[in-house]
């Protein structure tokens, strides 16, 4: 498996932590826990991994929505913004 393949499956159980629970903590723990173990030279690859796994998603939302991914990102810009 690839670097970036493992970046991404990491970043795949960070967001799968992160969707399971009902708030933050869980996702923190896990991300220290990396951090602790691996150091911050695996946290800023995972963060690489993320940024992979948004730029997956995000094109696979385009495409569902035929829109561009500009499009896709201005929506939701627009919809944070006012908060």
């Amino acid at each position: 498996m690839t670097n970036n393949n493992e970046n991404l499956l990491e970043a795949i159980g960070v967001m799968t932590v992160w969707s399971t629970s009902s708030n933050t903590e869980p996702t923190r723990d896990y991300y220290n826990q990396l951090l602790n173990e691996f150091g911050p030279e695996k946290v800023a690859e995972i963060v690489g991994g993320l940024v992979s796994l948004c730029g997956i998603l995000l094109v696979r939302s385009a495409n569902e929505k035929g829109m561009t991914e500009q499009e896709v990102l201005q929506g939701i810009a627009a919809k944070y913004a006012t908060r």
